[in-house]
């Protein structure tokens, strides 16, 4: 049988005419097989799924985002081989924000930020596809529900997290959500600096529509894992000159991604990328969620 690394170097060799030097997978991609690839005179990435939605996606956005002059990458060629789809891409160079946070000082921090939000702001203006209605009550309730049967089938944590979370859903403030289009996976990953720098965003299959404040939650969860500061989080909250109200909804959109991250434990993704279970790190989120719904809960007249 042909493993993932066999059938790139077909779409390499068959498909696109490339020698490569150096094929190299990174050790993201949940949804795609992502590949570095190096030749004599170039560096491309690129990837490979089984998914041909999240193939037409990771195109159609690609494609469309290029107006927009941000630093994404450009999409050089793209098909079907077999049964698998890919794209070739231009490489950019970087680390996702994750790996180097630590190396970061403030003045860099507020900088990435502010650069994001200006890019948020950009995109936002995009339109939903005509059959979508955003129902932000209705769409909580709905990855809650989605969280929890994860949580159930991976025997990791207990489901009841989930239960308080939903009974934290502020009715009157996400009745009141003015929807907008933003760029949704731009956490620790897929966001690569260089140089102390945002050298550019990554891994774009899909774009969400709704609150842009659930992303600045899941970066915040996603810092609160690594047991990092949240400074960037502040940054970005000044940035967007958050209310108060607006700051606890970010405390709650980290637990959703806390339950979220939950429920990943346990699964296999991509058939063949399965997210581990660590005991030291079950510890660490169940003392995260633990320390979000107690300030929430403490927080539940104002925030309500």
């Amino acid at each position: 049988m042909d493993t993932k690394k066999d059938i790139a170097l077909k779409i390499l060799n068959d498909e696109l005419n490339i020698m490569p030097m150096k094929v190299t997978r990174f050790p993201t991609g949940f949804c795609h097989s992502v590949y570095y690839i190096k030749t004599e005179i170039d560096e491309f990435v690129l990837r490979v799924t089984e998914s041909k939605w999240h193939y037409y996606g990771s195109v159609k956005w690609l494609n469309e985002l290029a107006r927009f002059e941000i630093p994404i990458p450009k999409i050089l060629r793209h098909g079907q081989y077999g049964d698998v789809y890919y794209t070739l891409i231009t490489y950019i160079h970087g680390k996702d924000l994750g790996d180097v946070y630590h190396t970061l000082n403030d003045f860099q921090k507020r900088d990435i930020v502010k650069e994001l939000v200006e890019i948020q702001k950009k995109v936002s203006d995009i339109a939903p596809v005509e059959s979508f209605v955003y129902l932000p009550e209705e769409h909580i309730k709905t990855i809650i529900q989605r969280f929890r049967e994860s949580i159930t089938a991976n025997k990791v944590f207990d489901p009841s997290v989930c239960d308080a979370v939903a009974d934290l859903i502020n009715k009157v403030y996400f009745a009141n959500v003015k929807p907008k289009a933003y760029l949704d996976d731009i956490s620790t990953k897929n966001v690569l600096i260089h140089n102390g720098k945002l050298a550019g965003i990554v891994d774009i299959d899909e774009m969400g529509y709704g609150d842009p404040l659930e992303v600045v939650g899941l970066t915040n969860m996603a810092l609160l894992l690594m047991e990092a500061d949240t400074k960037y989080i502040d940054y970005w909250l000044d940035e967007l000159q958050a209310t108060a109200t607006q700051r606890k909804a970010v405390t709650f959109y980290t637990l959703l991604s806390c339950i979220s991250f939950m429920g990943e434990r346990g699964t296999k993704f991509n058939n063949d990328t399965f997210v581990t279970v660590n005991h030291d790190e079950v510890e660490l989120l169940n003392s995260i969620y633990n320390k979000l719904i107690t300030q929430l809960r403490e927080q539940v007249n104002e925030w309500r």
